[in-house]
């Protein structure tokens, strides 16, 4: 365990730490060492009613910060609950929350509210840094995961009265290992968040989604150098990154391995690395890459995408049960996609030893409004199938034929 004078001696935050704490136990300072107000890591017993307890103290207080030693943390299925102005801080890939026990329902190790009842009173502008969320207690071997587990669930309501209507939440810094979900923003509130420098690997369901098909919620977010890997193990109709909201940014988001037991005339969505259910979303370097479902999936209008990749979906090692080989796309443009923007963005399938990426771009015969200009190689039937698009929607460079007759 890292001492208070240790951490002192090594951070430039202990100029501004309190060093006093009442005897009634309730800390006055407001950035707090947890490991000194009860809060013990590697054992067996839960924490999070203890920090819990200290994260009401300190949004009390008007906020502050909980800093977190390295450890390994329990959490029950009870979660640890964010509070209005509050940062939760660890010391990176050493600091791992581990949920433990039975999780009846959906639930988030960090949360705000439920999943299915949003936040009873106002909590924004909280942050969540640099920390590990995982079962089992080795940061480098994976665990089953525990049924019901999000890594991060916020489903925040600031009220009607408000001068500042975004929760505005920070996330940086994040491992998600072996979770049921891994980030799930679904508030009517959560907007003018920033979500960045995650790594996400094995999940039964998503590993980030955004919104809510039911209501139109958290809207108006970035999203930047997020890697996310093998979702969908449960083999269900999920994908890796599923959104459905509006006015969100996306810039270096990273999503494959997805796995996809599905047929294509079940689900579009199955195993897909990117699915878009909302509008006037941006998309730059992103990349959807041995997904066993198609790379991006577009079913609402307007959205834009530049410099992305989609390479090698239908990936075989990922096509089970009633999914068929060699029938994936780069991008899938749906009938009532229109709108859509592809601007410099590539398709490729660059493994041909199996059946993979069958057409690079595909779009609906029935949706002639969309933007085409990217390049394609090597996916197994043909470049693309685009004939609703004209000449001057479409300048597509591609080496398909040419890989098809070098094979030949």
């Amino acid at each position: 365990m890292v001492s208070r004078a240790q951490f002192l001696a090594a951070s430039t935050l202990g100029v501004v730490l309190a060093s006093s704490t009442p005897a009634s136990g309730v800390p006055t300072e407001r950035m707090l060492i947890v490991t000194e107000h009860g809060v013990q890591p590697d054992g067996d017993q839960p924490v999070n009613a203890r920090v819990n307890k200290l994260i009401e103290d300190v949004a009390a207080a008007g906020g502050g910060t909980l800093i977190f030693p390295a450890g390994v943390y329990p959490v029950d299925s009870e979660g640890i609950r964010m509070g209005h102005q509050v940062t939760i801080m660890g010391m990176g890939s050493a600091t791992i929350f581990r949920p433990v026990g039975t999780w009846e329902s959906l639930g988030g190790v960090f949360r705000i509210g439920t999943d299915t009842s949003r936040s009873e009173k106002p909590v924004a502008r909280t942050g969540l840094f640099n920390l590990t969320i995982k079962p089992g207690v080795d940061l480098f071997r994976h665990s089953e995961p525990i049924p019901n587990t999000v890594g991060i669930l916020y489903n925040t309501y600031l009220g009607q009265k408000i001068d500042e209507p975004d929760a505005a939440h920070r996330i940086s810094g994040i491992t998600l290992w072996d979770l049921d979900m891994g980030i799930k923003l679904k508030g009517i509130d959560d907007q003018g968040c920033t979500v960045t420098e995650v790594r996400g690997r094995r999940f039964l369901r998503s590993a980030l989604t955004v919104g809510d098909i039911k209501q139109a919620t958290a809207a108006d977010n970035s999203f930047s150098m997020i890697d996310l890997s093998s979702a969908n193990r449960a083999q269900l109709d999920a994908a890796t990154l599923e959104i459905y909201t509006s006015n969100c940014t996306f810039s270096q988001v990273k999503t494959w391995y997805s796995k996809r037991p599905l047929s294509f005339d079940a689900s579009d969505k199955a195993g897909a690395g990117i699915y878009v259910r909302g509008t006037r979303n941006s998309f730059t370097q992103c990349d959807a890459q041995d997904n066993g479902g198609h790379g991006f999936v577009v079913d609402f209008p307007n959205n834009s995408f530049t410099n992305c990749i989609a390479d090698s979906n239908g990936y075989a090692d990922n096509v089970s049960g009633a999914a068929g080989k060699g029938e994936a796309h780069g991008f899938h443009i749906n009938e009532h996609a229109q709108g859509t923007q592809l601007l410099g963005c590539q398709a490729l399938n660059r493994v041909r030893k199996d059946p993979g990426q069958k057409i690079g771009f595909w779009v609906h015969e029935n949706n002639s409004e969309v933007t085409l200009i990217g390049s394609t190689a090597a996916n197994t039937e043909s470049a693309d199938s685009t004939d609703s698009l004209s000449s001057s929607q479409k300048v597509l460079i591609s080496s398909d034929e040419e890989k098809e007759s070098e094979n030949a």
